[in-house]
């Protein structure tokens, strides 16, 4: 029997265990806010699921949580600034070898702590995160995962090299604003005289170049609050950037699969810090023993805020309903909003807050409260109706 097939003839079964495993629903919920909505909802439908709960994270928020906790390590929290410089504070980890520092970039310098009216991603940068950075040096740490993902900026990463002596100079010599607008400025880079010694690896599982119609400005500059002009500005400013990297320091990465990640962190940790990416998903699966996990559950269930061509760019709920077709267990997805169809994803089913058909307010406008509350019951509808489809295909047999 074709595997898609069977995969389609579980999922009208009723489960007895399920792996909710959403990621963040972008503005409103978390992780764990959006997989206990979730499993409340399946539990009216299904009384008596076992259910586990998974925080999902494709290097962007919940990446220091999963990565400590299934090593064991031990959280560490700062004050620094967000991206817009206001004061906050952030956690960061240490696995348990006690030399492994895991940062989250969402963690200070994620979109999801601004309100709409400081996104703008010419002005923002990543400040708080390269004191994040420059404090996991100075304790020792040789080895750096950085996970990518829910960035408020677009700017290259330069911000995360100026924490460790790069400087950005235009041309007249002076130190450029290290935010997005500020590279329309840059005309020279000054590299600093010692780099550090650890190992750093960027953590991502979006694959678009620096520049370009896929890149970090085209492809997510609009989430991060940019109309149409800006983006053209950003996507100017990056190929400024990698123009310039090329001449001064020898390097060539705009087009490695990730450089696009975080507004372009992804290319400025790996021009700046030599790092080595990674596949996020693929790390955290590794390291949680996904597999295994998702084969001892009859269903799969994840989700995001929106599910657009973008997720199919290595997003993490993607890459697990992937996984889930290929240990042949049904996922479903439940969303804000859905701009594909079911047929273009990876799931057996997918449910959404606004369709096409059904548009409603836009899901990031919704209280958390409210966000949850409708995450439940479209929970419990689609539930309900996998039990009707059941029953009548039970019906269906014992007339035969």
């Amino acid at each position: 029997m074709p595997r898609n097939r069977r995969a389609r003839e579980v999922s009208y079964k009723i489960p007895r265990r399920i792996l909710i495993a959403p990621d963040k629903f972008k503005g409103t919920l978390t992780s764990e806010a959006a997989a206990r909505a979730i499993e409340k909802g399946l539990r009216r439908a299904w009384p008596g699921v076992k259910t586990t709960l998974f925080t999902l994270t494709d290097g962007g928020e919940g990446f220091v949580e999963v990565m400590v906790r299934q090593s064991r390590g031990r959280f560490r929290a700062i004050r620094t600034i967000d991206a817009a410089l206001r004061p906050c504070r952030a956690k960061w980890g240490l696995l348990d070898d006690g030399h492994t520092a895991v940062i989250g970039l969402a963690e200070a310098s994620g979109i999801a702590q601004l309100p709409p009216a400081l996104r703008n991603p010419e002005q923002t940068n990543n400040l708080g995160t390269g004191r994040l950075i420059t404090l996991a040096l100075r304790e020792g740490c040789t080895e750096i995962l950085v996970g990518l993902g829910g960035s408020a900026t677009t700017e290259g990463g330069i911000s995360l090299a100026a924490a460790i002596g790069y400087r950005f100079l235009d041309q007249n010599g002076r130190d450029i604003p290290l935010n997005g607008a500020g590279l329309a400025q840059l005309a020279r880079i000054v590299p600093p005289a010692e780099l550090p010694r650890a190992r750093f690896v960027v953590a991502t599982d979006v694959d678009n170049p620096l520049y370009g119609p896929k890149g970090a400005a085209v492809q997510f500059g609009p989430q991060k609050g940019a109309d149409s002009a800006m983006v053209a500005r950003l996507d100017a400013g990056l190929r400024r950037l990698a123009r310039i990297v090329r001449r001064d320091l020898g390097r060539d990465a705009a087009q490695e699969p990730g450089a696009g990640a975080a507004g372009g962190c992804g290319y400025g940790l790996i021009v700046f810090f030599n790092a080595r990416r990674e596949n996020g998903f693929q790390l955290v699966r590794r390291l949680a023993k996904l597999d295994a996990l998702v084969r001892a559950h009859d269903l799969v269930i994840t989700g995001e805020g929106s599910f657009d061509r973008t997720s199919l760019l290595g997003k993490a709920p993607a890459q697990l309903g992937r996984l889930a077709r290929k240990l042949n267990r049904p996922a479903w997805a439940f969303c804000g909003r859905v701009a594909l169809p079911l047929a273009k994803t990876p799931f057996d089913k997918v449910a959404a807050l606004s369709t096409r058909e059904k548009p409603g307010p836009p899901p990031e406008s919704l209280t958390s409260a409210l966000h949850a509350r409708r995450l439940e019951k479209l929970a419990y509808d689609l539930a309900s109706s996998s039990n009707s489809r059941a029953g009548s295909e039970r019906h269906r047999k014992n007339q035969r």
